[in-house]
């Protein structure tokens, strides 16, 4: 029975998430952070019994972002190049402290790769909500680990999810692709 249920919980967060990144895509904002909060939700009660702890802490911190999008999103910020840099570099540092963290105070089974799509995807998040372009390129690097992250701790379906949003983020990124 709890198999069958843990299934449904994952086909409803992956609906969600899939409803939320079609329509951000689309344009259908700010009504699409209402799946989006949905689907981290559910997202987050999976990857916690999964032994996933910090993309389950990133998940209800993505239900905080949804609420930000919902009542603010668009801030359209410019940003430079080295601000990637200082980003990127923040972001690098941020996954070694978080990795060594889940190694050595839980049961993680792959802590590094948990903290990359941890943190890498906190800071696309806020690129994405303020609507700078090139999250899509952070998207593309972070669903690509993310494949092989929740593929190795058997959620096939989670792990589809993550293919199709490669698909949506190469769209998002090659604008003119225009696959959905």
């Amino acid at each position: 029975m709890f198999k069958n249920k843990a299934r449904l919980i994952e086909i409803a967060a992956v609906t969600f998430s899939v409803a939320y990144t079609w329509m951000y895509l689309k344009g259908y904002l700010p009504w699409a952070f209402i799946p989006a909060a949905l689907g981290a939700g559910l997202f987050a009660y999976i990857c916690w019994n999964k032994k996933i702890y910090a993309e389950s802490a990133l998940q209800v911190f993505y239900i905080g972002l949804a609420g930000l999008g919902l009542i603010g999103y668009g801030n359209d910020v410019q940003i430079s190049g080295l601000f990637h840099l200082i980003l990127l570099s923040g972001a690098v540092i941020g996954t070694v402290v978080l990795g060594v963290i889940l190694r050595k105070t839980t049961d993680a089974m792959l802590p590094f790769l948990d903290a990359f799509t941890t943190v890498f995807s906190l800071a696309a998040t806020w690129l994405m909500i303020n609507m700078i372009h090139e999250n899509w390129l952070y998207w593309i690097v972070i669903d690509t680990v993310s494949i092989y992250l929740y593929a190795k701790r058997g959620l096939k379906l989670s792990s589809v999810l993550f293919l199709l949003y490669l698909l949506l983020a190469l769209d998002g990124y090659f604008e003119a692709i225009s696959i959905f």
